[in-house]
């Protein structure tokens, strides 16, 4: 059975299942999210955003939404399309926003190359540096202890949440686009517009001392697959 969801008045860049996959979140060029019944019928549409949103997310209890929007700001929302928090603190087009596994934490990826993490009451926890591009992808690990970021730079980081760098994977040749975690923390996926997805060892690569992982980078990618 096909369902067609009409009603965003521009391009659609963002979808999202609700947990218990009951509901679709989708954000729009239109500035707004709509939220559906998987029948198509239409919920709500969540307006706040003053341009693009980009990217949105459910938490892990399907409560809440999350949109991140070209205007530099992540929205909180309820399922009942209320407001609840405008996390304010990038400089520039937030392109990418996830929850944390506990539910607990927020992360943010922008185009000021930062991630940035926050508590749900919108209090800036971290800000994490080191990208020399925009930052298209992030993801916490399972526990919740661990991010990745993957950027235009062409490399993926993985970070502590108190900041601190982990590694930076470099495989891809042309600017990354998303990356992911597997639910057991057994694999990192990253891909890029050199036409490539990478899948990374993340026990193997967390677990290789300094001098190590120098001279082992280039076959960190498990799996190479090519587009």
């Amino acid at each position: 059975m096909q369902t067609t969801l009409s009603g965003h008045k521009s391009l659609v860049f963002a979808t999202a299942f609700s947990p218990d996959g009951q509901t679709l979140a989708s954000g729009s060029e239109d500035s707004t999210v709509k939220l559906w019944l998987r029948n198509g019928t239409l919920l709500k549409t969540l307006k706040g955003h003053n341009t693009t949103v980009w990217q949105v997310a459910f938490s892990p209890d399907g409560q809440m939404i999350a949109s991140a929007s070209g205007d530099g700001t992540v929205k909180l929302w309820n399922l009942d399309g209320k407001l609840l928090k405008t996390l304010q603190g990038h400089d520039a087009s937030v392109w990418r926003v996830t929850f944390s596994p506990d539910g607990q934490m927020i992360a943010s990826g922008s185009a000021d190359n930062t991630v940035k993490i926050w508590n749900l009451d919108g209090t800036l926890l971290r800000t994490l540096k080191g990208h020399s591009a925009a930052v298209w992808g992030v993801a916490f690990s399972p526990n919740s202890q661990m991010i990745a970021s993957g950027s235009v730079d062409t490399t993926v980081k993985l970070w502590k949440l108190d900041g601190t760098e982990l590694r930076t994977l470099r495989g891809h040749s042309a600017a990354i686009r998303e990356i992911a975690i597997s639910h057991d923390g057994t694999f990192l996926a990253s891909v890029g517009e050199d036409n490539q997805l990478i899948l990374w060892d993340l026990p193997r690569i967390l677990n290789l001392n300094a001098l190590a992982y120098g001279c082992a980078t280039q076959n960190l990618g498990l799996c190479l697959i090519k587009f």
